[in-house]
């Protein structure tokens, strides 16, 4: 089993902080409507920009895309697959980018591949496959361009960059890199309460994952409507890990995954202590790492989302600190039996589908 670092080479970085995502007033049905600034060179043409659209399903009468483009590299998607109710309603966010001869719109916003598009002209965007090949067929697989611009409001589990200081909260968007103001309402007291228990110092950023949707709110001064986070469940968070580069993707195999979480506690390391990991070897089905104090090796079989690990052998060196994140480390790894992987965080989780180690994926030195 192998997953791609990207299917596209992309080399680009997005000046997000600030991004104008101005709408002006909110409407029924998650839609908020707003003006196109038509000052721009882009193949798309102005921004923001709406494309909608029916293209075919394999098992539904069709899929209907809704595609809100903006200036800065971001974009929000809406995919409903018809005729299976309202439960067949799918909302990502994530950054976009023209590639090669900017005839061609890769959406990031999957943890696995990019939605590829054709810019055939500023009215339309052609989906191709993933190799960013047209697709042969009599069928329809253009999105038009809405004269109206009518943005959505994705609601959606989103991660991101979080901090809190005097009263206020900024949400950086792992996928788009978008900071969003966080409402004060629904979960919000369970996010600052938990934020304020893990952070070590005022201020600083922390990783954590929300249940939650994008909406107009006042902005914190003025009289302005900005796009604003409401955290309307909160998972978790997780110190000591960060977003990871966006626009790419860490493979499963061959990756050094560093150990940030076992079940429900944070890997906190001593000052001296070098980082607990583990790499998953394409060749031979081999794992091997660092556990705190000594190194491992051993087998792997993957199947799917199932995994399971064969015995594990270690070197025998006694240490202090290192010991106890060491043992329950190894222990860890014979509970294992499936996974769950994201752009840059990997979970290995029990028969009962709890998370037993997280990681987040590091270079190989």
């Amino acid at each position: 089993m192998r997953m791609t670092k990207s299917l596209l080479t992309v080399s680009i970085m997005f000046l997000l902080t600030g991004a104008a995502l101005s709408c002006a007033s909110a409407s029924a049905g998650g839609v908020v409507q707003g003006t196109r600034n038509e000052g721009t060179s882009s193949p798309l043409g102005g921004f923001p920009a709406t494309f909608e659209g029916e293209l075919p399903c394999a098992d539904c009468p069709g899929i209907y895309y809704h595609l809100d483009l903006f200036e800065g590299g971001v974009f929000f998607l809406r995919t409903t697959y018809l005729g299976r109710g309202t439960g067949a309603i799918f909302d990502t966010v994530g950054s976009w980018t023209l590639a090669g001869d900017e005839r061609r719109l890769a959406l990031f916003g999957d943890p696995e591949a990019p939605m590829l598009f054709r810019v055939v002209d500023p009215e339309t965007l052609r989906k191709l496959d993933l190799e960013g090949r047209d697709i042969e067929s009599s069928l329809n697989y253009d999105l038009r361009r809405k004269d109206a611009i009518g943005t959505i409001e994705p609601r959606l589990t989103m991660r991101g960059m979080y901090r809190y200081m005097a009263d206020a909260a900024l949400f950086e968007e792992c996928l788009s890199g978008r900071r969003f103001q966080v409402a004060q309402e629904a979960d919000n007291i369970a996010l600052e309460r938990a934020y304020l228990e893990a952070q070590r110092q005022p201020g600083e950023a922390l990783l954590v994952s929300i249940q939650g949707r994008i909406a107009e709110h006042p902005a914190m001064e003025g009289d302005a409507m900005v796009l604003t986070v409401v955290p309307e469940h909160f998972i978790g968070v997780w110190p000591g890990e960060t977003c990871g580069a966006r626009m790419t993707t860490s493979e499963l195999l061959n990756t050094r995954w560093k150990l940030t979480r076992l079940g429900d506690e944070p890997v906190v390391l001593a000052e001296i202590q070098r980082e607990p990991y583990l790499v998953l070897a394409s060749q031979d089905n081999r794992v091997s790492g660092f556990g705190g104090c000594n190194r491992f090796n051993g087998s792997y079989e993957i199947e799917g989302r199932s995994i399971t690990f064969g015995p594990i052998a270690s070197t025998k060196m006694a240490c202090i600190p290192g010991g106890d994140t060491e043992r329950a480390f190894l222990a860890a790894l014979g509970k294992v039996t499936s996974f769950h992987k994201t752009a840059h965080h990997l979970e290995l989780l029990d028969a009962d589908g709890t998370i037993v180690t997280r990681f987040e994926a590091r270079d190989l030195e």
